[in-house]
């Protein structure tokens, strides 16, 4: 089996199990039952509507894609290879095993592999996307995208700040980290060590014209349209189920921050797709990290 055979059929599991996961967790089936509070299992109900709907049918696209020698396949795979990481771990290490009743720790295997495969695969989309000139966003989409994540990492910092000082300090002990304090720690440990830089660094240098952000664009801006559809569609169940902490105005602001978020995961795939049938444009600053 060739590698091209292999990396296809891996993205191909990769969204089998991302969607396997969806329909055997409380959205559908309700055979895996997870060691969280009744409030936290909507937002992992939510994580699991973007894996169904968004993560899992991007896997697929990708895998068929890069079996038959698709170019575009590399730029599609990077985003639902990072999002299947974050959802293993954060399924895994944040529950509350010793409070809660639930069984997940015997689909271990499946998030094991969901964890794997992202990880192999993401490193090989990134060495893909390097091997080939990468085309010039322009400045209206550089800016545009540059903007966006600098003020989603700025914002999402000052918040995630406000609120890991309001818990150490015991000034602001919230319900959401009383409940389930272990998935407070797993968000909050990978936001604001890989998400929240990873946005600020790749928004900064697209600012300054720096290629390697324009390679990092496609990974980071389709994750964060998967995990605005997953806070997305938490707040959609948060609503149906009459949760207290329920708001229909953060329900409008984040469903129309996961369609734009949306919007530019498609501009830079079409920007992708130009960049394969003309000669890219090379006025962009030398590569760097």
């Amino acid at each position: 089996m060739n590698g091209r055979r292999m990396v296809g059929m891996g993205l191909i599991a990769m969204g089998g199990g991302l969607a396997a996961s969806a329909v055997l967790g409380p959205l559908v089936l309700n055979v895996i039952k997870f060691h969280v509070s009744d409030t936290m299992e909507n937002q992992v109900v939510g994580g699991d509507v973007a894996s169904l709907v968004v993560a899992a049918p991007a896997a697929f696209a990708a895998g068929v894609l890069w079996m038959r020698g698709h170019r575009l396949a590399p730029a599609l795979a990077l985003a639902p290879s990072l999002y299947s990481i974050y959802y293993a771990v954060s399924l895994v290490v944040g529950e509350q095993y010793d409070r809660y009743p639930g069984n997940n720790e015997k689909f271990f295997p499946l998030y094991l592999g969901l964890a794997i495969l992202g990880g192999v695969i993401s490193a090989r989309v990134w060495s893909e996307l390097g091997t080939e000139e990468l085309p010039d966003p322009g400045a209206g989409l550089r800016r545009t995208t540059a903007g966006v994540l600098i003020a989603l990492g700025g914002l999402l910092g000052l918040a995630w700040a406000r609120s890991i000082w309001g818990v150490t300090t015991g000034t602001n002990l919230t319900q959401e980290y009383l409940g389930d304090p272990n998935v407070y720690w797993t968000i909050k440990l990978l936001d604001t060590a890989v998400i929240i830089p990873a946005s600020l660094a790749t928004g900064i240098g697209l600012w300054m014209h720096k290629r390697t952000a324009v390679k990092a664009a496609y990974g980071i801006i389709g994750f964060l349209t998967c995990q605005g559809a997953a806070v997305a569609g938490m707040a959609v169940v948060m609503e149906r189920r009459s949760d207290p902490a329920a708001s229909m105005p953060f329900l409008v602001v984040i469903s129309v921050g996961t369609v734009a978020l949306a919007v530019l995961t498609a501009g830079w795939l079409r920007l992708y797709l130009r960049g394969l049938r003309q000669a890219p444009r090379t006025n962009l600053a030398p590569a760097t990290v």
